[in-house]
C-alpha cells in the first residue's frame, strides 16, 4: 500500500505544456473542447482515480457508479486545471464568481485572535486563493504541503511565493502560523488528508475514514475562532466560493480523543458540501483506506 503523497501526476510533461500553450494562444472555449478527450485518457489510463471516483459516487448516491460520473468527474477537475491558468494570469474577469459569508471572516477577526480557515479538497484551495485574493485584497497565510514533483502548479505558472506561504513539514511550520494568529491574521490550511501526522477516525459518507488533528489544534491553542471554506467549480465559468460555520473550537488543553467533537464537526459539514457538488471532490485516491492509504 502507498500513501496518497506518492502518487505523482500521470500524463507526460509535454502534454500539459500543450494544454497551457494552446489555453494562452486557441482560448478557453478550445480548450475545454481538448479537455474531453483528455478526460477520456484519464479516465481509461489512470485505475486508482477511476475506482476511487467510482468509490465516491456509489457512497454519494447510494448505487454503483456510472462510467459517465467518472468522466464527468474527471473532466471537472479538469477543467478547474485549465481555469487555473486564466487566473493565475490575472484574467478573473471572464469568470462569474459567487463570493459568501465573507462577513463571518469579518466577524471573527473582531475577536483579535485570528482566524482559522480550514479547506479541503472539495474544490480548489489554489482557486479559492487566487480569486478571493483578487477580489478582496485581505492576506491570507496559507499553509500547504508542497509537493516538488507537481508538474501541474510550475507549468500553469502558479507562484507558490505569491502567496503567504507556510509550507508544512517544516519544524517552524505551525510556530509560524501562531504567530500570524498572534498578530490578528488569517491562517487556511487543508484538514480532509492524513499527512504522517496525528489523526482520528470519523464518519464520512457513511464510512470510516481518518483526518488530521493538527489543523484542530492549531485553532485551540490559539483559541482563534474557526471557519471552513470552500473554492467550488458549478459548471461553465461559474465559481463559487463560501465561508460557513463549523462551530466551536476545541478546549486549548484539548489533546487525542478530545478532539474528537472538532473534527466530527468538520466532516460533517464537509459531507453536506460534497452531498451538494460532488464533481467537486478532488481526492482520487482511496480516500476510506485508514490513514489515507493508496493502493
Amino acid at each position: 500500500m502507498k500513501h496518497w503523497t506518492e502518487k505523482s501526476e500521470r500524463g507526460s510533461a509535454w502534454l500539459i505544456h500543450l494544454v497551457v500553450w494552446l489555453a494562452h494562444r486557441a482560448g478557453r472555449r478550445a480548450c475545454r473542447g481538448l479537455l474531453y478527450p483528455i478526460s477520456f485518457y484519464f479516465l481509461l489510463a489512470d485505475p486508482t482515480a477511476r475506482r476511487s471516483s467510482a468509490e465516491f459516487f456509489e457512497a454519494v448516491h447510494g448505487r454503483k457508479a456510472r462510467w459517465q460520473d467518472v468522466f464527468a468527474h474527471i473532466y471537472s477537475f479538469a477543467a478547474t486545471l485549465l481555469d487555473r491558468v486564466y487566473m493565475v494570469s490575472g484574467n478573473l474577469g471572464n469568470f462569474e464568481v459567487t463570493v459568501k459569508g465573507l462577513d463571518l471572516v469579518d466577524n471573527a477577526l473582531q475577536s483579535g485572535k485570528g482566524c482559522v480557515l480550514l479547506g479541503s479538497h472539495l474544490g480548489s484551495f489554489d482557486l479559492m486563493m487566487l480569486v478571493g485574493g483578487a477580489k478582496d485584497g485581505r492576506v491570507v497565510n496559507v499553509m500547504m504541503r508542497i509537493d516538488p514533483r507537481s508538474r501541474v502548479r510550475r507549468i500553469a505558472g502558479i507562484d507558490d511565493n505569491a502567496f503567504n506561504l507556510i509550507p508544512l513539514g517544516r519544524p517552524d511550520s505551525y510556530l509560524r502560523a501562531h504567530e500570524a494568529l498572534a498578530s490578528g491574521g488569517v491562517v487556511a490550511v487543508l484538514a480532509d488528508r492524513v499527512d504522517g501526522g496525528a489523526n482520528l477516525p470519523v464518519r464520512f459518507m457513511d464510512r470510516m475514514t481518518c483526518m488530521p488533528i493538527a489543523p484542530h489544534i492549531l485553532a485551540a491553542r490559539s483559541s482563534a475562532p474557526v471557519l471552513m471554506f470552500f473554492g467550488l467549480y458549478e459548471g461553465r465559468n461559474r465559481y463559487r466560493i463560501e465561508f460557513v460555520e463549523c462551530g466551536k473550537a476545541a478546549n486549548p488543553k484539548s489533546r487525542g480523543d478530545e478532539l474528537q467533537p472538532v473534527v466530527d464537526s468538520y466532516a460533517n459539514v464537509l459531507e453536506q458540501y460534497a452531498r451538494r457538488f460532488p464533481r467537486n471532490w478532488f481526492n482520487f485516491y482511496p480516500y476510506w483506506n485508514s490513514g489515507g492509504d493508496d493502493a
